[in-house]
């Protein structure tokens, strides 16, 4: 097998030390600049190592976008590779009469519907009855090596379920790609791993935009219960004779609940506070009239008759949601996450929530430690950080490789007459959307981020020019046309720090020359954070940067890495807070004289 593209020094330094993990069943944790070819550079001695050694390489990827750039150079080595998606994307039934269903209800339904079509119910899934009667040319297709949305095509046009073929060919293939939570989610990882016939320790992992990876598996362990989910969950009773539990109707314990949520409003500190132990308990136990220690009988109740509604869905092939269901296990939790790791937040607004938030990422990622070797890339990666976090082991090797890119193509400024801290910016608006007015009058193709929708909605409204805004829950449709709209006609984009536009999508050559910064994007000083920055600090000493200096960096440097992807690439970055020098160690961003006539002098050299 030879390496497909010409070979920079910096590959030849990853795929040496990728070489000398995989011989010593380690783990390696590097940062990479964007456009230096590391995913092939991965890929090309993972695979050599995994057929010959017997292996399986599990790639895990956060967008679909990235799931296609996999499978891209898995056709040009030759390996044959599957990428997964999850039943929302691929199943053909999800799409037509079931959208909205999460993993774990579309298991269940699809697992009913493939036992009926087995029993004779043809009706059942036509997709399934006709993959069952003849599957063999999609299989055939999946062969070829195709992207997830290339194989439901093809299956769409041989009316048979694409999420089974892939399926199938798990077992034959050398390569799976899919998402993160193939592998963090306990339940799906068994099942995967099951199909593809080969224990943990003969594994291969390849985390990809690895600084995604702490925060996904933070979700994966908390849980949410809203005022109105509790109103469904009282409709779902009444619809299902209002079963008693503990003397009360489930009803009335829905409406009970939603006075506990409410009641607890009073520890709110603006949008979100901290709930103390056993707060939340004392009020249901009031209310219901019942000792503390029924709350975990309460907890299972609820989920035994929320099993029940699910059941009779799943018998009338309906999606099996049901909100007692959630409502008993959201409680259950609650009970069980008296841990350290674990907070209680009650969130304000027009319907308030409550929410167990896990503050430990390595209570999910811990299993890494167990597969062969594992391999974490990134663009931009706080090394220690992301190994503590993720419970890596301590001789876990940990590289930065420079970019194999000019450095006198990339610009970074700053000026350092504004500022977004907390309690400041309201003082600045006007100043910023002045700023940013200059820059786009230059007719530069720019790319301007904000911390919050908030602050790019009240900078938008100084602005007097014309732009482009991703606006808050915009539609993928809407966001594609608006990014087309942009590579075709140039001007300035407005977007947010973390948003699909600012990691999802490039802009190569002169699609982008300009990406603006406004501010420096520290997590708000919620209750959440802070009690992060306190977890932290007496688990590793720093809780500060854990909290607050490393997840703006990483932003910051995100969006830097927009602008230079290719040896042609030119840009300048420009972040508009006096607070940019804190950052002088990580980034070389320099002080602007007169900022408009600094980036006009780049460009004319």
């Amino acid at each position: 097998m030879e390496f497909p593209y010409s070979l920079r020094d910096t590959q030849r330094d990853i795929i040496k030390d990728v070489k000398e993990v995989l011989e010593n069943s380690s783990h390696l944790v590097f940062e990479a600049p964007t456009g230096s070819g590391k995913t092939i550079a991965v890929l090309y001695p993972v695979v050599r190592y995994a057929l010959k050694n017997n292996k399986k390489i599990i790639y895990l990827v956060h967008t679909n976008s990235q799931e296609q750039q996999v499978i891209k150079e898995a056709k040009r080595l030759g390996v044959f590779a599957v990428a997964l998606q999850g039943r929302a994307n691929l199943c053909p039934l999800a799409r037509e009469r079931f959208q909205g269903g999460n993993a774990e209800e579309l298991s269940l339904l699809c697992s009913r519907l493939k036992k009926d079509v087995i029993n004779g119910k043809r009706e059942a899934c036509p997709y399934y009855s006709n993959y069952m009667e003849s599957g063999e040319e999609i299989l055939e297709f999946i062969k070829v090596v195709h992207t997830a949305e290339e194989v439901f095509k093809k299956a769409m046009e041989l009316g048979v379920c694409p999420y089974e073929a892939i399926k199938d060919a798990i077992k034959e293939a050398t390569l799976i790609v899919a998402p993160y939570i193939y592998f963090l989610y306990p339940f799906i990882r068994r099942n995967l791993i099951e199909k593809m016939g080969y224990a943990l320790q003969d594994i291969i992992l390849i985390v990809d935009e690895a600084h995604n990876l702490p925060e996904v598996a933070r979700e994966m362990r908390s849980m949410e219960l809203t005022i109105r989910s509790l109103e469904l969950m009282e409709s779902e009773a009444l619809e299902y004779e209002n079963p008693r539990i503990l003397g009360h109707t489930i009803a009335d314990i829905g409406e009970f609940l939603k006075e506990s949520i409410y009641a607890m409003e009073k520890f709110l500190q603006e949008e979100e506070g901290l709930i103390p132990h056993y707060a939340f308990e004392e009020e249901i136990s009031k209310f219901l009239g019942i000792g503390m220690n029924d709350f975990e009988e309460l907890s299972r109740q609820l989920i035994y008759y929320g099993e029940m509604v699910r059941e009779d869905k799943i018998k009338r092939r309906k999606l099996p949601r049901s909100h007692i269901y959630h409502a008993g296990s959201f409680l259950y939790l609650w009970k069980e996450a008296y841990s350290y790791e674990f907070i209680r937040l009650i969130r304000g607004g027009k319907t308030p929530s409550i929410e167990i938030y896990s503050m430990d990422p390595s209570l999910i990622t811990d299993v890494i430690k167990g597969v062969h070797s594992s391999i974490h890339l990134s663009g931009t990666l706080a090394l220690e950080n992301y190994r503590n976090l993720t419970g890596l082991p301590e001789d876990t090797v940990m590289k930065r490789y420079p970019s194999p890119f000019p450095q006198e193509n990339l610009k970074v400024l700053y000026v350092d007459d504004v500022t977004t801290r907390y309690g400041e910016v309201e003082k600045h608006i006007d100043n910023i959307a002045s700023y940013l007015e200059r820059i786009i009058k230059m007719g530069r193709n720019t790319a301007i981020f904000f911390p919050s929708y908030s602050l790019l909605s009240k900078i938008e409204e100084r602005m007097k020019i014309d732009a482009l805004v991703e606006k808050r829950g915009m539609r993928q449709y809407a966001l594609f046309e608006m990014v087309e709209r942009f590579r075709g006609e140039g001007g300035a984009i407005l977007s947010v720090l973390g948003g699909r536009l600012y990691e999802g999508m490039n802009f190569p050559g002169e699609q982008l020359e300009i990406v603006v910064i406004v501010g420096v994007p520290y997590p708000k000083p919620t209750p959440r954070v802070k009690m992060l920055e306190r977890y932290y600090e007496s688990k590793f000493g720093n809780g500060w940067e854990y909290a607050f200096k490393i997840p703006a960096l990483i932003k910051i440097r995100q969006a830097i890495g927009r602008l230079i992807r290719s040896e042609e690439d030119r840009g300048v970055a420009v972040i508009l807070d006096k607070r940019a020098p804190l950052f002088r160690g990580e980034i070389p961003a320099k002080r602007a004289e007169n900022l408009i006539k600094e980036i006009e002098n780049f460009f004319k050299r």
